[in-house]
């Protein structure tokens, strides 16, 4: 029986299960977090940034495919396959002269000028992928039909790419996009 046509205590259940899997892997999430931070990279510059974040997805078993829409730093990874197609997106990119010594409440610049993760872009892909392998792991074992997806925003300070993904009909398939970026309260939007 499709898991959207079970009990509603059958649903809870399956929530918490996934929100016990995000807490059993918040080490593995911060250092995806840490590691994304370490790098600050501008816009269309995001190469070490989406190289890390593919080898995580590769790992778990996602495929990608990269240099979307023309840009070398853009890509799609996807796992599972059929309906629905859920996509989950978060931006990647730092921003000029944000440079910051990580665990400071102040700024306090690693490199003086240079750029850095002053907008919390460095969170938000990290997360997605333990909340997709969260889902992941309950769509393997129940069988469930379904695709994951998940895509960076990149460039987003310089322009805003995902319009162009948009275009190029990468979108076109997906039931859902969850688009996550942190606030200044550190909730998500």
């Amino acid at each position: 029986m499709p898991v959207f046509t079970q009990s509603s205590s059958r649903l809870d259940s399956l929530k918490k299960e996934a929100v016990a899997d995000v807490e059993q892997m918040k080490d593995f999430s911060a250092q995806m977090v840490d590691q994304v931070f370490s790098y600050g990279e501008l816009g269309f510059q995001e190469f070490e940034t989406s190289r890390y974040l593919i080898g995580t997805l590769k790992k778990n078993g996602f495929q990608i495919k990269e240099g979307i829409s023309g840009i070398p730093t853009a890509w799609i990874a996807t796992w599972g396959s059929g309906k629905p197609v859920i996509a989950l997106g978060s931006d990647i990119d730092g921003i000029p002269k944000a440079s910051q010594k990580p665990g400071v409440a102040y700024h306090d610049p690693i490199i003086e000028g240079a750029p850095g993760h002053g907008e919390g872009h460095n969170s938000g892909v990290p997360l997605n992928i333990t909340a997709a392998l969260a889902v992941k792991k309950i769509m393997e074992r129940e069988k469930l039909p379904g695709t994951l997806m998940l895509w960076p925003g990149v460039a987003e300070e310089l322009l805003g790419t995902k319009a162009y993904f948009i275009r190029d009909g990468y979108f076109k398939d997906v039931d859902i996009c969850l688009f996550v970026h942190v606030g200044d309260n550190l909730d998500v939007s």
